[in-house]
């Protein structure tokens, strides 16, 4: 278990896994014709796939420090927090990209601003852009570490978002954003559960008052 916790705490392991599922699950179908007859289409969902289940992993991983304190594995993952949310921030940028290039022209692009679901996939995608930009320690530095840190809480807000984005999209991508909305949830139940249970105070230790 520690070989692997080593393993998995090594950046350029981080980098590679993070880069590899982009290569594997996009370039590489790409480059073999293995996206059917509409590819643009398919990279389209694949990336926004990818995007969303990127950022919810990121999401996922503070509650599992708690749940889980002494997991090894927990604690090296923590280690690239950065990193895995830098790449859900890539990923949907690709996302949009697709989306462009799936319109086709201008006029086609400006029409599917009609569309309330693109409104709140680019809302999302405006929030991981800034998560994104200054997802660096000189952000830190100039925000200051509190302001810095109730800035990336948006995340939670852009997870929000983005599920509702991919459940209204239709073509049947509810069935996938909600197990990501139900594992969110769960895990954020769990610690605030954890978190109340360990701060509430044990018979043994309260005392009666003195008459």
């Amino acid at each position: 278990m520690n070989l692997v916790a080593r393993i998995l705490a090594s950046k350029i392991v981080a980098l590679a896994i993070l880069s590899g599922v982009g290569v594997c699950l996009l370039v590489v179908p790409a480059l073999t014709n293995q996206l059917g007859a509409n590819p643009i289409e398919r990279l389209l969902h694949v990336s926004g796939e990818i995007a969303i289940w990127t950022l919810g992993f990121v999401l996922s991983l503070a509650p599992l420090r708690v749940l889980f304190p002494g997991s090894t594995i927990v604690n090296a993952l923590n280690r690239h927090r950065r990193y895995i949310g830098v790449s859900a921030c890539i990923y949907a940028v690709v996302h949009f990209s697709c989306h462009l290039l799936y319109q086709g022209d201008l006029e086609d692009v400006l029409q599917s601003f009609s569309k309330p679901f693109i409104w709140f996939g680019l809302t999302g995608l405006a929030i991981l852009v800034s998560l994104g930009l200054t997802s660096n320690n000189w952000s830190v530095r100039k925000l200051g570490g509190k302001r810095w840190k109730l800035l990336h809480r948006l995340a939670y807000v852009a997870a929000i978002v983005l599920i509702y984005h991919q459940t209204i999209a239709g073509k049947g991508h509810w069935y996938i954003a909600r197990w990501l909305l139900i594992l969110l949830v769960a895990l954020e139940g769990a610690r605030l559960a954890k978190k109340f249970w360990s701060t509430k105070p044990s018979a043994a230790r309260v005392r009666e008052v003195p008459r």
